[in-house]
């Protein structure tokens, strides 16, 4: 095998690799949504059924506060690490490759980005989960309304 065999090989794996990280990070995603949405279903169903378990509400709240800081944090640090790890791997290799896919593809998708025609999955599953986690905000906040309402006027 020349050397142009060898680059071309070891690109190969490593944009494997890097599909197979990104598959990892939409797990980890789905992860957290079913935890999130099991954690939000339990405290709807307490608030309907049992709405006069505060400390158990809060705690729940409280979790799925905590739970989508972590999901969020999760998200951008798999973004940094792929961006890092994997693409600036990946142009260094491709300049030594006839073609650089791994960099027109980004290029492209920066151009389309910029004039606003694509979102990003990953801004999706960022806004997600600061939308639940304001969910759970001002669910805290309800309840610990009604606790300090019922406790100083009953």
């Amino acid at each position: 095998m020349d050397e142009k065999h060898l680059i071309l090989e070891e690109y190969r794996i490593y944009s494997e690799s890097k599909e197979r990280y990104i598959d990892r990070t939409f797990l980890i995603n789905r992860f957290y949504i079913v935890l999130v949405g099991v954690l939000f279903l339990l405290m709807l169903f307490l608030k309907t059924v049992h709405s006069e378990y505060y400390t158990i509400l809060t705690g729940i709240e409280f979790f799925g506060i905590m739970l989508c800081v972590m999901w969020f944090s999760n998200q951008d640090s798999y973004s940094s690490i792929i961006k890092i790890k994997y693409n600036a791997v990946l142009e260094r290799m491709e300049s030594l490759l006839p073609v650089a896919p791994n960099k027109d593809e980004y290029a492209e998708l920066m151009a389309k980005r910029h004039n606003k025609h694509v979102i990003l999955v990953k801004d999706v599953q960022k806004w997600f989960a600061v939308l639940v986690l304001m969910l759970f905000i001002a669910n805290i906040l309800l309840d610990g309304t009604a606790l300090v309402l019922e406790l100083f006027f009953n």
